[in-house]
């Protein structure tokens, strides 16, 4: 397990995810990201701190997401467990960022552009929406998303190219490409 003090300021130690054999621990971003989400989002409505937890570990998903697909030539990876896993955990993770950005931001007086992004690729890449917990999940996304762009016929047209998707992972993963492609420069 790696660390790196990455707040000189604040002297807060973050634990960086790993990755083994092409692949980054799943699990130990999942526990990582549920950690941040139950101390400063479920229980102390620290949104600041857990947007300044949780940048890193989007900055790392995203960016071993493209170095990954870089060195395949662009080609998608199968539609296997573990990436079902990867797309399933990076489409929480931008929500959680966004709602984090959302509300630490006072309602977006300055980052729009970037929480509607976040929740965008978080309805987009979010797999098996037929899941009970996914299809929750999914609705916590779209009400958000109404929250930033107050447009009903924007969420009501996110929300029917989302459901024609219909959460099938290969897709999920072609649109966190596109967006990470666009994201990181």
């Amino acid at each position: 397990m790696a660390f790196a003090k990455t707040n000189e300021n604040m002297g807060e130690w973050k634990m960086e995810i790993q990755v083994i054999r092409d692949h980054l621990d799943i699990v130990k971003l999942q526990e990582k990201m549920n950690s941040i989400v139950f101390d400063y989002l479920d229980t102390s409505n620290n949104y600041t701190k857990a947007m300044r937890s949780l940048t890193p570990l989007y900055t790392q998903v995203t960016t071993f997401y493209k170095e990954y697909l870089g060195a395949r030539a662009g080609e998608l990876p199968k539609a296997n467990t573990y990436w079902h896993l990867f797309i399933d955990c990076s489409a929480k993770l931008c929500y959680f960022l966004a709602a984090s950005i959302f509300y630490a931001s006072n309602e977006l007086q300055k980052t729009p552009e970037k929480v509607e992004s976040l929740l965008t690729i978080a309805a987009y890449s979010l797999p098996s929406i037929e899941q009970e917990e996914n299809e929750e999940f999914l609705t916590a996304i779209f009400a958000l998303y109404g929250d930033v762009v107050e447009d009903h016929e924007k969420v009501s047209a996110l929300r029917d190219e989302v459901l024609a998707q219909q959460g099938e992972a290969k897709q999920c993963l072609q649109r966190f490409k596109l967006f990470v492609e666009k994201e990181i420069a």
